[in-house]
C-alpha cells in the first residue's frame, strides 16, 4: 500500500476496506474514482442501513456506493435505493452493473440532467415520496465554481424526508461542502455531526421539520 494512498484516504479507510470485503470479494470490478465516497464513509452508511433498516434510500449521484449499498440491501432483504445521476453514459453504466448482478429490483438509477446547476425536476419527480435516508454525493462539486452545487438538495427534498430520516453530506473536507452545511443548519435548524475521518456529515430529521 503506497504512502500516497494512506495520506489521501487515512488509516480508517484501510480498515474500512476490510470491513467491506463481504460486499466486494468475488464480485465484478467497480470503477473507483476520486469522486467516489471514501470507504470509511461507506461503512458508516452500511452500518446505518443494518441498524435502522431504511425502507427508501435516495442518493444524489451514483457509482460505487450505489452498487455496494444495493448488494447490502439484497443481502438484508429489505429496502430500496434510488440514485439521481446527471451523466447519461455513467447512469447507463451503473444501471448495467445493477442489472448484471440482479440488483435491479432493489436499486435503480434515475437520469436527471442538470438544470440551473441541480437535477432536473423530472428526475426529482421520479423519487420516492417518503425518504428514510438521503445521501448527497452529487452533483459534482470539485471546483470553486461548483462549490455549492449540492446546496439545493435539502430544500428540494425536505418535504419527502420522514421523521427520523438520516441526511448525509459527503466530501465535507472541501470548502464548498462546509459552506453547504453552514447554510443547511441556518435554513433548516438541523444540526449536523461532522465525521472528519469518514469525510461525511450526518443529521437526523426531527418529528417536526
Amino acid at each position: 500500500m503506497s504512502s500516497d494512498f494512506i495520506t489521501r484516504f487515512g488509516p480508517l479507510d484501510l480498515h474500512a476496506w476490510q470491513v467491506l470485503r463481504p460486499l466486494l470479494d468475488g464480485r465484478p470490478y467497480l470503477p473507483f474514482s476520486s469522486g467516489a465516497m471514501r470507504a470509511a464513509g461507506l461503512v458508516h452508511l452500511c452500518n446505518h442501513i443494518v441498524h435502522a433498516r431504511p425502507a427508501q434510500i435516495v442518493e444524489c449521484g451514483s457509482g460505487v456506493s450505489t452498487v455496494v449499498l444495493a448488494r447490502l440491501l439484497r443481502q438484508r432483504g429489505t429496502g430500496r435505493l434510488t440514485a439521481l445521476e446527471h451523466d447519461e453514459g455513467w447512469a447507463a453504466e451503473v444501471e448495467r452493473t445493477l442489472a448484471d448482478e440482479g440488483l435491479g429490483d432493489v436499486a435503480r438509477v434515475v437520469l436527471a440532467p442538470l438544470q440551473d446547476g441541480w437535477y432536473a425536476q423530472a428526475g426529482v419527480d421520479a423519487l420516492p415520496q417518503a425518504i428514510d435516508l438521503l445521501i448527497v454525493d452529487g452533483p459534482p462539486a470539485d471546483t470553486a465554481a461548483l462549490a455549492e452545487a449540492r446546496h439545493p438538495a435539502l430544500g428540494r427534498l425536505a418535504a419527502r424526508l420522514h421523521p427520523g430520516a438520516l441526511v448525509v453530506l459527503d466530501d465535507i473536507g472541501r470548502s464548498g461542502e462546509r459552506e453547504v452545511l453552514r447554510r443547511w443548519e441556518a435554513e433548516s435548524g438541523l444540526r449536523f455531526e461532522r465525521l472528519d475521518d469518514e469525510a461525511i456529515a450526518t443529521a437526523t430529521v426531527p418529528s417536526v421539520f
